[in-house]
């Protein structure tokens, strides 16, 4: 009974959070380590560029929506209140310290300390809780007192017991006061006037006061839980409700008021409790499940309609218009259904069930589990008007809460309608097909179709009657053919590599525009019944990559969905030039179901998605540059020899922003603040001047170029959210001034000077090939001399050859008649030795003849050798034999000593011819002695030592004449 009432009360409590909130809940936490402070948070605000503040224990923390800046109080203090006023100032208050936060003109965050200033320097008005502009005011609220300040005075407004709580509401500024009721704060009086008795709100403290919903009423929401609707023209208060029940079992921390009238109010253990405007009271509603388990300081309402929560550990981010919503993450999710305001879900547990609003979706505390169903569920499906589950134990028909097996065969996939016979399924199973039938109200499962025992998971109705296409994941494509009875496959075609296909394997089929189409790895393709293979398509394959593997398309609206390469998907079916989105899903890359992809779209472009980490609601909205919302240039700053300097990020005049030239690094640091905080933010970027095209979008908040040539440039940047949400682009115009070498007049200097060294060296090089023409026609000519001298050596060669020879026969000759000289040398000596002889045995004869007449015959006989006895025409024929021999060598000997005399020179002849001077004494007719005394006397007139050869010396002089 208790389930039933909330089978049917659950939707009406979701038709009232759909009034309060009917878009997507997403949330963000940021921890510790990402604005690396302490933890606690206390206030925060937020300026006109959507510039957020926080007051932190370490001091003030300002978001710019990608970098985070800390500034530290000059006391160390906590900030314990934080306002913007009117022009923009963001006011501090610590304990006993107040000041300013503002931004300089390179974009850094600077704090400036206002308590010499307003002279509470020395007084112990310990933290300042509140602070309110007040027109041209700053008021500051202390327990004791009231601080109103204007330019550089201040004046105090005494507390008569303590000052609790203070808010501005329109333009008034109301403060609680213990035991004297609530007051509103009179400017002409400059003191608090009483509004609210204490009694009206049975004296509890007030945590929140907001604006009502008619003019002069308020909402007052106190920490013991109560909110009020007041009365500021009668000064009452009625209670609406209280969020604890009346009992003081918690305490409210904090309240924001939503554009509807609902109110979200911070608590400090229950999290955060809304109350609609017609008082109905949701603890722990499922859009704000998600909110960390903590203290709630604050709830924060910002710009852009959601909330911040500052909590004592951390902040948390409710992001009411985020694109998607994490329906349910038990378990892993195959197939969705939505019937009767409920949704069904096929999952690897079984199936769920939960009261569905679109407006205001569930969370997983919501679902419930069919019982009795465990396992697998791979499918859930609307068939004529009955849900219908595909799981590992059989099928299952599914009324309310409970589930009925249809038959006992176990281990099916989803069940097929057959065209054109009404009740008529085909129900895919692990080994081949059935048929279900639905009779009535019953569902009856026939006998498994015989011919075909593949699994037949994925399964698609060809064009011809009976006929089916079957993917297998590892074995191809199969087109089956069915009798009419549906009982029996009387044809199986097997499809692989071999038919057009470039891979077999992951193979799924689907329908586009009419056409079966087959998704695989290597890019989709159609059937070509004509030739009966398998064709590309050309047109889907220009809009997705061929080269991934496209797992799910299907065909939805105006939308033609995908997932491929674990990547979701959609592009608009009609258009030119399709454009894949796949930027707001990119949080579930990489979570699909393989071969189970889960897509089931809804009415109001809304789409689930179910997953292994669950199942997602997606809402799909066209946007497009909004003109809030402003991407800013955050930073500029330029490093040069390793010094680091910032730029203004205003320029004045019309005169870009001059940066020194040769710098390094320029890096330009940029932010969307008024971008949903809850969705990633994106950024893409231009620098006119050098970049051709917008870079892709990328995640990173900053660019840096490094090394820029002098010139004018221009950097601009935009942003976009995976909501889809653009933002305005930035821009940022500056220069840098080339040195007085880098200028216009120095580059056609540079130009002039180019073409004349161009001109040099075509100078240069003429001369040079004039120069080489020259050089080879002088080697040439080199060579012809070369080879003239060559030619003329070869002659000289062969003529001194010829010399040679002749020479070797002169010397030979020379030889020859040397011979011969010697031989007629000793022959004259030889005959002068015999005429010696005979003439010595004539004289000896002569002693022993007696006769006259022998004596004279004797006589005739001296006579006779007398006449032919060597004389000196023997001497003369050997000076002309010698002279033949060895040339000049009297000549020689004369230019020495001209006073050799004849016989002298002959002498030295016979000497340079080694006879002795036995064998000379004959030839000259000198005795021994008288050889020796002659050859003393030549030595001395030629000048020969005793100790010389006189024979070598001879020699030498007969060389000497032969080079003469």
């Amino acid at each position: 009974m208790q389930k039933r009432f909330l089978y049917f009360i659950l939707p009406i409590l979701f038709h009232i959070i759909a009034s309060a909130q009917s878009n997507n809940v997403q949330l963000k936490t940021y921890q510790k380590q990402e604005f690396n402070a302490d933890a606690e948070f206390w206030v925060m605000c937020e300026d006109k560029d959507g510039v957020l503040y926080f007051g932190n224990n370490d001091g003030v923390l300002v978001f710019d929506g990608e970098h985070w800046h800390k500034l530290i109080l000059p006391n160390n203090s906590s900030v314990r209140s934080l306002t913007t006023a009117k022009n923009g100032t963001v006011y501090v208050g610590g304990y006993n310290e107040t000041g300013t936060v503002t931004k300089d003109a390179t974009g850094q965050y600077r704090y400036t300390s206002l308590t010499n200033t307003l002279q509470l320097d020395g007084r112990n008005i310990e933290n300042l809780w509140d602070i309110q502009p007040f027109g041209n005011k700053i008021l500051y609220r202390a327990y004791n007192e009231i601080i109103v300040t204007s330019g550089k005075t201040a004046t105090r407004i005494p507390a008569s017991s303590a000052f609790m709580f203070s808010a501005m509401v329109g333009s008034n500024y109301y403060v609680q006061e213990t035991g004297h009721g609530i007051l509103r704060y009179n400017p002409t009086q400059n003191e608090p006037v009483v509004v609210f008795e204490p009694q009206q709100y049975n004296n509890e403290d007030l945590t929140a006061l907001l604006p009502g919903d008619a003019p002069g009423q308020l909402t007052a929401i106190t920490t013991q839980g109560s909110v009020y609707r007041a009365d500021t023209a009668t000064g009452t208060m009625a209670i609406i409700t209280n969020i604890f029940n009346g009992e003081a079992k918690d305490y409210a921390s904090g309240a924001v008021k939503a554009g509807n009238g609902c109110l979200y109010i911070g608590t400090i253990s229950s999290g955060i409790v809304l109350v609609t405007r017609e008082g109905a009271v949701l603890h722990h509603p499922a859009m704000l499940q998600q909110v960390p388990d903590g203290v709630i300081h604050q709830v924060f309402r910002s710009n852009d309609n959601n909330i911040w929560v500052l909590q004592n550990n951390g902040i948390s981010y409710i992001d009411f218009r985020s694109p998607y919503t994490a329906l349910f993450g038990k378990a892993s999710v195959y197939d969705a259904l939505v019937h009767n305001s409920t949704l069904y879900l096929a999952t690897t547990q079984g199936i769920y069930y939960a009261p569905f609003n679109p407006a205001a979706p569930a969370s997983p505390n919501d679902f419930s589990k069919i019982p009795g169903i465990n396992g697998q569920t791979w499918s859930i499906q609307l068939l004529d008007g009955d849900i219908i589950a595909s799981h590992d134990t059989g099928l299952y028909k599914i009324e309310g809460e409970t589930a009925t097996k249809i038959a006992p065969e176990a281990g099916f996939w989803k069940v097929t309608p057959v065209a054109g016979k009404q009740g008529l399924f085909l129900a895919s199973h692990y080994n081949g097909l059935y048929l279900l039938e639905k009779q009535g109200t019953e569902w009856i499962l026939h006998p498994k179709i015989n011919g075909f025992d593949e699994s037949a998971r994925d399964i698609l109705a060809g064009d011809e009657p009976n006929t089916y296409w079957i993917c297998h994941g590892y074995q191809g494509i199969f087109r089956i053919r069915l009798n009419q009875n549906y009982n029996r496959v009387i044809a199986v075609d097997h499809f692989t590599n071999k038919n057009g296909l470039e891979n077999s394997f992951n193979v799924n089929v689907s329908r586009w525009q009419g056409k079966v189409v087959f998704t695989t790895n290597t890019g989709i393709y159609t059937f070509n019944l004509k030739t009966n293979r398998f064709e590309p398509h050309t047109q889907l394959n220009s809009i997705l990559d061929p080269t991934k593997n496209t797992r799910k398309l299907m065909q939805s609206g105006n939308r033609t969905w995908f997932v491929q390469d674990d990547e979701a998907g959609y592009f608009f079916t009609n258009d030119k030039k399709p454009e894949l989105h796949k930027g707001l899903f990119l949080n579930l890359k990489g979570t699909f179901n393989r071969g189970m992809e889960c897509l089931a779209p809804l009415p109001g472009d809304k789409m689930l998605f179910g997953t292994s980490n669950g199942l997602f609601l997606y809402t799909i909205e066209n946007k497009s540059a909004t003109s809030g919302i402003s991407t800013l240039i955050t930073g500029i700053s330029y490093s040069k020899k390793k010094e680091h300097s910032s730029l203004p990020l205003t320029v004045t005049g019309t005169e870009p922003q001059a940066i020194p030239n040769q710098t390094d690094i320029i890096r330009f640091d940029f932010a969307a603040p008024k971008m949903t905080h809850g969705t990633q933010i994106q950024y893409s970027y231009i620098l006119e001047g050098l970049d051709q095209e917008w870079s892709p979008w990328q995640n990173l908040s900053y660019k840096e170029y490094t090394h820029l040539r002098p010139g004018t440039y221009t950097f601009k940047v935009k942003s976009r959210n995976t909501a889809g949400l653009q933002g305005k682009e930035g821009s940022y115009r500056f220069t840098i001034p080339p040195k007085w070498y880098q200028t216009t007049v120095a580059y056609i200097i540079y130009g002039v000077l180019g073409i004349l060294i161009i001109l040099g060296i075509r100078y240069l090089v003429k001369r040079r090939i004039r120069h080489e023409r020259i050089k080879s026609r002088r080697e040439a000519e080199q060579s012809k001399k070369l080879l003239e001298l060559e030619l003329e050596q070869l002659k000289l060669q062969r003529d001194k050859e010829a010399i040679n020879r002749d020479k070797a026969v002169l010397e030979e000759d020379v030889i020859n008649k040397s011979k011969q000289l010697a031989n007629y040398t000793m022959l004259l000596v030889h005959k002068k030795d015999i005429f010696n002889e005979i003439t010595d045995d004539l004289k000896e004869l002569k002693s022993h003849l007696r006769n006259e007449e022998s004596r004279k015959k004797l006589l005739e006989i001296f006579q006779k050798l007398n006449r032919h006895q060597i004389g000196e025409e023997y001497m003369e024929v050997f000076d002309v034999h010698f002279e033949k021999v060895h040339h000049n060598f009297f000549e020689r000997l004369k230019q020495l000593n001209p006073e050799l005399t004849k016989r002298e020179l002959r002498l030295c002849a016979f000497v340079k011819m080694n006879l002795s001077n036995k064998e000379i004494s004959p030839l000259l007719g000198i005795s021994l002695r008288g050889i020796e005394n002659a050859r003393y006397r030549i030595r001395k007139k030629l000048g020969v030592a005793s100790e010389d050869n006189f024979a070598a010396f001879l020699e030498n002089t007969d060389r000497e004449s032969e080079v003469i």
